[in-house]
């Protein structure tokens, strides 16, 4: 059963499994629970954002039978992208002000990163 599974997958989600991302656990489990799609490492959560919004904005709720259930989904997804946004403006507070104190130079520097790394999340 395994090898058939393993046929079946896409040449990135091997690649993915051998470099170790993807584990035992998740064969078990619906591909979807990993994205490997490069749009995280482009796009900043505001982006997300506004495409989750103008997704719902274009559901077709007299035609799609799913559509309800396309919504709840994406409003899901757009709570989910605020928290991650809120996430990472808690983390970008705390390390300035982590950074401020710090008489390390070089934790200094690493502090400085991780702000400037969590401001951009949006």
């Amino acid at each position: 059963m395994r090898s058939r599974i393993f046929e079946e997958m896409t040449p990135e989600w091997k690649d993915c499994y051998t470099a170790g991302i993807f584990t035992e656990f998740m064969e078990q489990r619906a591909p979807g629970h990993t994205v490997a799609d490069d749009k995280i490492y482009q796009k900043g959560f505001s982006d997300f954002i506004q495409d989750i919004e103008k997704n719902i904005q274009n559901l077709d709720y007299l035609n799609d039978p799913e559509a309800y259930d396309k919504q709840e989904e994406l409003k899901a997804m757009l709570i989910y992208a605020k928290a991650i946004i809120s996430f990472a403006d808690r983390y970008a507070k705390k390390a300035l002000e982590m950074a401020e104190a710090e008489k390390n130079p070089q934790r200094m520097k690493e502090l400085q990163k991780i702000t400037e790394v969590c401001s951009h999340s949006n």
